[in-house]
C-alpha cells in the first residue's frame, strides 16, 4: 500500500499526474474518513476534516515524500484536534459519553459492544488511534509501522499490550461484579 500511495504521488509531483493523486484519494479517503468517524467525528464532521485535511495535504506533500501516508494522517489528527480546540466541542461521541456517565458497572451497560467501547474510551489517545487503525481501518502490523515510523515488532507488541490491557480491565470489572 504504502509503496503504490509514493509511487502514485511522486508521479503526481514529478509529472503533475492529477489522475495519480485522484487514485490515492480514492485509495486512502475511505480509510481516513473511517478513522476519522472513529475519533468521535459524526459523519458531516468526518467529510469536513477529511476535506481539510486533503487541502493541507496536498499543498505540503510534494515537499516532503518520505512517508505520505503517515504525513496524511498526521495531518488528520492534527486537524481533528484544531476543529475540536475551534468548536470547544468533545472528540468522544456523545452518546458513548451519555452511557458511560448513566453506568455505574458493567451490567448497566445495554450490551458489551457498549461496555467495550466505553473502556476503549479510558485508554489513552494514541492507544485508541492504534487499535483504530488496525482493527477498525483494517491496517495490518506492517502498514501501521511505516505511517508511524516505527518497528513492525513494536506495533504488534504495542497492539498486544492494549489488547492485554483491556481484557485485565474487563476481568477486574468482571470480578467486582
Amino acid at each position: 500500500m504504502q509503496n503504490s500511495a509514493k509511487q502514485l504521488l511522486e508521479s503526481y509531483c514529478k509529472d503533475a499526474d492529477n489522475s495519480a493523486f485522484t487514485k490515492f484519494y480514492r485509495s486512502e479517503a475511505p480509510r481516513l474518513w473511517q478513522f476519522l468517524k472513529n475519533r468521535g467525528c459524526n459523519e458531516d464532521g468526518a467529510y469536513d476534516l477529511l476535506s481539510e485535511t486533503f487541502l493541507k495535504f496536498i499543498q505540503v506533500v510534494c515537499k516532503d515524500m518520505r512517508a505520505p501516508v503517515a504525513l496524511l494522517y498526521r495531518i488528520a489528527i492534527n486537524s481533528h484536534i484544531d476543529s475540536y480546540r475551534r468548536d470547544k466541542a468533545s472528540p468522544i461521541d456523545p452518546v458513548a459519553i451519555d452511557i458511560e456517565q448513566q453506568a455505574d458497572n458493567k451490567q448497566d451497560y445495554q450490551n458489551q459492544q457498549d461496555y467495550i467501547e466505553s473502556l476503549i474510551k479510558k485508554i489513552p489517545q494514541d492507544e485508541q488511534n492504534l487499535l483504530f487503525m488496525r482493527y477498525r481501518v483494517g491496517l495490518t502490523h506492517k502498514e501501521i509501522a511505516k505511517m508511524i515510523e516505527i518497528p513492525e515488532g513494536s506495533v504488534r507488541r504495542q497492539c498486544a499490550s492494549i489488547i492485554n490491557k483491556l481484557k485485565q480491565q474487563w476481568q477486574e470489572d468482571t470480578n467486582v461484579a
